[in-house]
């Protein structure tokens, strides 16, 4: 490990490209400016403020745009919109969405308890308000909650029909019903 790693927010690929820039030292690195900082391949302009502030946060990288959209998510949930049209909403793929859920347990709760408020508007809204669409509310419960439609059938099964068989195939039934089914 080099002494340029003893930087916050300079690990060991960042040191060694550093290194390799011709800064040998942390004096070197830390007084330096922020642009031949960034001439250094791997450290964007941000990185290279960070560096410079001693701004070791943990993050890198393009930041996520959840903490921008959570609040927009969230009221499209509370509305009964499915994921694909909250997605659709904050101009996020639904795919985005699904890795947001899977890599953040806050929002991942945050999300289903929305998205719930949303499931009892539209039961609510169907059962009880006159001016809504009932058929609307179920499809969308439907679609959107993965509600689904049964119906119980009575089916009458008594039919009768004649079947004629063969003296042969008659031996070979009866010889099945006996456990002899070569007669």
């Amino acid at each position: 490990m080099t002494e340029l790693t003893s930087i916050d927010g300079v690990g060991p690929a960042i040191a060694e490209q550093l290194e390799a820039a011709g800064f040998e030292t942390a004096d070197d690195v830390l007084s330096s400016t922020v642009d031949e900082l960034a001439d250094v391949h791997m450290i964007g302009e941000s990185s290279a403020e960070s560096i410079l502030e001693g701004d070791d946060d943990g993050t890198r990288g393009r930041p996520s745009k959840l903490e921008d959209h959570w609040d927009d998510i969230m009221d499209a949930a509370k509305v009964g919109m499915s994921k694909k049209g909250i997605a659709r909403t904050v101009g996020i793929d639904e795919s985005t969405l699904h890795d947001w859920e899977n890599k953040d347990a806050k929002f991942s709760e945050s999300l289903k308890r929305a998205r719930a408020v949303g499931e009892r508007r539209l039961i609510t809204s169907g059962l009880y308000d006159e001016d809504v669409d009932t058929g609307m509310a179920r499809f969308l419960l439907e679609r959107s909650y993965l509600y689904v439609k049964t119906e119980k059938q009575e089916v009458d099964l008594t039919e009768e029909r004649e079947l004629s068989f063969s003296d042969e195939e008659r031996q070979k039934l009866a010889g099945a019903f006996e456990g002899n089914p070569e007669t």
